[in-house]
């Protein structure tokens, strides 16, 4: 069977992969989650009908070539939060002393770089066109010429990326020194990869190995099983 690889660098001076268990003092995980890498995949290219979708299968952690690496850089993040969740003394404020808003201190991760790795896949055929090399070209032809559905962040949304396109040979390399363990990390948010409901899924023990956080070494969520149904006879059938 045809396999549909995608892949795109991204960077930026910072990200945040929020860890649920930290609360309303957000802290990131040194690496981004399996549905962060989705959101940036579909930032670039996505099919509204679910009919294919980027599965992320890797994340390589990278550096400037040159620079020292074996670690993940954080710092202290403070803005502000006019939310649902402020303390109701804080509402219908307006603008007078003191705002009606709070502020909101988190540990985000600084001047991050990753390449992005993942497969088209679906479970059908659309009649007369195959929607898996439809969102395969679509993404590849967007990546190319700086397109996007909307601007790539690193997790927040206010934090774009200042860098998303093809890999940067020779200006960036994979940290091979970097290696690391996640005891716990948050995998999914929904129970389907398309129209699914509210289902966190965890994974214990994640480790990012040389550098490469492989998302393929742990089960898939348990309504993400991909079933192929090719075209009889289609351009991939073997």
């Amino acid at each position: 069977m045809k396999l549909y690889p995608v892949e795109m660098e991204v960077a930026g001076p910072i990200a945040m992969f929020a860890r649920p268990d930290t609360g309303c003092a957000p802290t990131s995980y040194p690496a981004p989650t399996l549905s962060a890498v989705k959101g940036m995949f579909e930032s670039i290219a996505l099919l509204a009908d679910g009919a294919a979708w980027i599965c992320p299968t890797k994340v390589e952690i990278c550096r400037r070539v040159g620079e020292p690496g074996g670690c993940v850089n954080f710092q202290y993040y403070t803005t502000n939060y006019g939310g649902p969740c402020r303390k109701p003394d804080l509402f219908n404020k307006g603008t007078t002393s003191g705002g009606s808003s709070m502020q909101l201190y988190g540990t985000v991760l600084s001047d991050v770089c990753y390449r992005l790795h993942g497969l088209v896949v679906g479970n059908q055929w659309r009649e007369t066109n195959n929607p898996k090399h439809h969102l395969q070209d679509l993404f590849i032809r967007r990546l190319k010429r700086g397109q996007c559905f909307r601007t790539p962040c690193l997790g927040w949304s206010e934090f774009v990326c200042t860098y998303w396109g093809a890999f940067r040979h020779g200006i960036t390399e994979v940290d091979s020194t970097l290696n690391l363990e996640i005891p716990s990390m948050l995998w999914s948010v929904w129970d389907k990869p398309t129209a699914g409901a509210y289902q966190p899924e965890f994974r214990q023990n994640v480790r990012v190995n040389a550098g490469v956080l492989d998302f393929q070494g742990y089960d898939a969520p348990r309504e993400w099983a991909i079933v192929d149904v090719e075209k009889e006879g289609g351009a991939d059938a073997e």
